[in-house]
């Protein structure tokens, strides 16, 4: 795999392990311009099993290390600016704009460290994973990009993807 590749797996895993941590579940298959599409399962206390809820969230995940992001590391910035390519971009436009559509797509960009021996450090007693994610949602209305490449995006450093990121993302569909 290249680097990139393995950088994408280890970003689609720490989306994945946050979400498994607080009871949800990743339930894609195949990628059409989502990685994840992470859904909960809930207690039918009546037949006292778990259900699949009608919900769910899908996530675009670009992996970056961090010299492709500008204002990751300037205290006095509060957005994070990110090229994304126009295709993907346009993606983002094409689901916010989808009448009909009830499943959210946000793109998540997780930017790690520029060596790969500082992405991960497994140890006994922990798993350290480095560095950290930022969630972005296109509003619906939006127009296509008609750049060659790529849009850059400013995403509020207030959408780090923490350990409530599911529960925030999936009580603002209610």
């Amino acid at each position: 795999m290249t680097d990139n590749d393995i950088m994408e797996e280890i970003s689609k895993g720490y989306l994945e392990l946050i979400a498994s941590r607080n009871g949800y579940f990743n339930s894609i298959h195949r990628d059409y311009g989502t990685d994840l599409s992470i859904r909960k399962a809930k207690l039918c206390p009546i037949r006292k099993r778990y259900l699949t809820t009608g919900k769910a969230i899908d996530i675009q995940v670009k992996a970056v290390s961090e010299k492709y992001v500008r204002d990751y590391s300037d205290n006095s910035k509060t957005f994070v600016k990110y090229d994304l390519e126009v295709k993907n971009y346009n993606d983002l436009i094409d689901r916010a704009n989808e009448n009909g559509s009830f499943i959210p797509l946000i793109l998540a960009v997780f930017i790690m460290p520029e060596f790969k021996n500082d992405w991960l450090n497994v140890k006994p007693e922990e798993l350290i994973l480095k560095k950290c994610a930022f969630w972005f949602q296109i509003p619906s209305g939006s127009s296509h990009s008609v750049n060659k490449s790529t849009v850059t995006i400013d995403i509020p450093k207030a959408n780090r993807i923490a350990m409530d990121f599911y529960d925030v993302q999936f009580s603002a569909l209610d």
